[in-house]
């Protein structure tokens, strides 16, 4: 990297002189006497080694060269400004760049709402985003690389802080000619009990299976798995093809299936979305983005 011959307190001081056209003037301007003023112009003027400022009794004027740099002394002193703002914005964690990690049943409604605010109150700082499975996401943001994860029902959290943003109740998702798709009310779990259940492999990190099992169980019943389903879209789609019933959070009423009927079921048990970051990471980008994504949650709720 070269240094520069010219300072920049040298370049503001030329560049009010030539946007004032006036010594008295700049020299107001700049806090300082007329003649130190002048001195200063003459050092720029022998260090580059060329005339910047035509000036005689009645008016001063600026050479080529001086136009030239004062062009110069304009864009630098912009871009030095800006990115001190840059600086400062990055440095209260305005401004930068996050790798989030989500888990895509986050996806549906959840995430699109924290980027939302986010691009509204930190226009500054660019995000990453990672889909993953909740054992892959562990590990990323285990191996810094991801800063951030969203993600539902996840367990094994020991080396990070999580904090839980939202509580989403469960619906019952049925084909269109169940005996149950239609009704007034909540649709009482038990009442599924001879139904084959649509549900999800249990992985090591995930809680989902076994909030539905915990719900069935205690309506009295264990549910008879009759297909495992990798995501909820296509469990979804399995319940339009008739192939059972499955309990899954409210989010997915966004899959308007013709075949498919969704219905509020009798249970307190919940799906809880949460923020987690790894423990001990105090950057401020991180606490922005908490803090911006706890404030969407609750201004939705």
């Amino acid at each position: 990297m070269n240094r520069p011959e010219i300072e920049l307190r040298e370049l503001y001081v030329f560049a009010v002189v030539a946007e004032e056209l006036h010594f008295g003037r700049a020299a107001l301007r700049l806090g300082i006497s007329q003649p130190p003023l002048s001195q200063q112009i003459k050092k720029l003027e022998t260090r580059i080694g060329h005339t910047l400022l035509q000036r005689d009794t009645r008016s001063v004027r600026l050479t080529e060269a001086g136009m030239t740099l004062l062009g110069v002394a304009r864009k630098l002193l912009e871009d030095c400004a800006q990115g001190l703002i840059k600086t400062q914005r990055a440095g209260s964690g305005e401004a930068g760049s996050l790798n989030l990690g989500f888990t895509a049943t986050t996806a549906l409604h959840m995430l699109p709402q924290i980027l939302a605010a986010l691009r509204l109150a930190l226009p500054d700082i660019h995000v990453a985003l990672f889909e993953l499975l909740p054992d892959p996401l562990t590990e990323a943001l285990e191996s810094e690389r991801i800063d951030i994860a969203i993600a539902r029902e996840m367990i094994n959290l020991d080396q990070f802080d999580a904090v839980p943003i939202f509580q989403e109740a469960y619906v019952a998702v049925l084909p269109a000619h169940h005996r149950y798709a239609n009704g007034a009310g909540k649709l009482k779990l038990k009442n599924l009990r001879d139904d084959d259940f649509i549900l999800f492999p249990r992985d090591h990190t995930s809680r989902n299976s076994d909030r539905v099992i915990q719900m069935c169980r205690s309506a009295g019943f264990m549910p008879r798995m009759l297909q495992e389903a990798p995501g909820w879209q296509t469990a979804v789609s399995f319940v339009g093809s008739g192939l059972g019933v499955s309990v899954l959070p409210r989010c997915v009423q966004s899959f308007q299936l013709p075949a498919v009927i969704y219905r509020e079921i009798d249970t307190t048990i919940t799906s809880t979305i949460s923020l987690i970051r790894r423990r001990g990471d105090a950057r401020r980008i991180v606490d922005q983005f908490f803090r911006v994504a706890q404030t969407s949650i609750k201004a939705d709720s």
